[in-house]
């Protein structure tokens, strides 16, 4: 049913989006990471086998917790480059996809010192050791806001 019904609402909404200057399909997945695709570039999508393919993404039904077509999102900002990277977090650990230098700070501005392993594929951040708070991750040329809870 969620399939279906996913399906129906994808066809309709993509097929609005340029009638209204939507500038972006959203997906927001099941863990609120958000992902960007520009409508301007009409985006390839296809359905099949319990998975919604997006370009070259793939994602699982059941990792899609909503979506959206948008006239605000700005798919070129900062949480579509970090999505772009790949950034992921699982049990208090920061994951970036490929090897990249990584710092985190305070809101203070101040370093924070957590352990970093770099592989030639991934980059690992771990945080365990960090106090509850919100901090800052800067990513080769990127930076994010994520909160420790």
């Amino acid at each position: 049913m969620k399939k279906l019904t996913l399906l129906l609402m994808l066809a309709f909404g993509l097929s609005h989006a340029t009638s209204l200057n939507a500038k972006s399909l959203v997906l927001v997945l099941s863990d609120s990471t958000r992902v960007y695709f520009l409508l301007d570039t009409t985006p390839v999508m296809k359905l099949q086998g319990g998975t919604v393919t997006v370009e070259t993404k793939e994602y699982a039904f059941t990792d899609i917790a909503r979506f959206y077509i948008s006239q605000t999102d700005d798919p070129t900002g900062i949480e579509t480059q970090l999505a772009k990277q790949e950034v992921k977090w699982a049990g208090g650990t920061l994951l970036l996809q490929g090897k990249q230098k990584a710092e985190v700070y305070n809101t203070g501005g101040v370093k924070q010192e957590v352990g970093i392993t770099v592989t030639t594929d991934m980059t690992f951040i771990d945080t365990n050791n960090l106090p509850r708070g919100t901090y800052i991750l800067k990513a080769g040329k990127t930076s994010m806001k994520f909160m420790k809870r």
